[in-house]
């Protein structure tokens, strides 16, 4: 057995067992600080997803009760000259007819995504 020398002292190679032994130590350790890392990571995605959701609904909610503000101005201004059936009618028509068109788009592109 050979002798190994840090600078100050010699001191005697370990064996077999005790260099298995530490390195077996390290290992877990290393998978011990990896699943710390890899809670923290989530913890961090978790929360920004959160936060994204929030911002998305509020937005979503915000610009409904303002499309819903700019419908009333435009009825306030065609029922007099239309008239109220025939102003909310054509509002209807107006928000129908592109709300299931994208909707049929969005659909088929869905559609796409699945099948390849």
């Amino acid at each position: 057995m050979q002798l190994q020398t840090n600078g100050a002292r010699e001191r005697p190679l370990p064996s077999v067992t005790d260099s298995l032994d530490r390195m077996v130590d390290a290992a877990q350790k290393v998978v011990a600080d990896e699943v710390n890392l890899l809670g923290v990571e989530m913890s961090s995605g978790i929360s920004t997803a959160f936060q994204s959701t929030v911002l998305l609904l509020l937005g979503t909610v915000l610009l409904g009760v303002g499309w819903i503000l700019v419908l009333m101005a435009v009825f306030e201004a065609l029922a007099p000259r239309i008239g109220g059936l025939a102003a909310f009618g054509l509002l209807a028509v107006c928000n129908l007819v592109p709300g299931i068109a994208l909707l049929m788009i969005g659909r088929r592109h869905l559609k796409d995504i699945g099948n390849g």
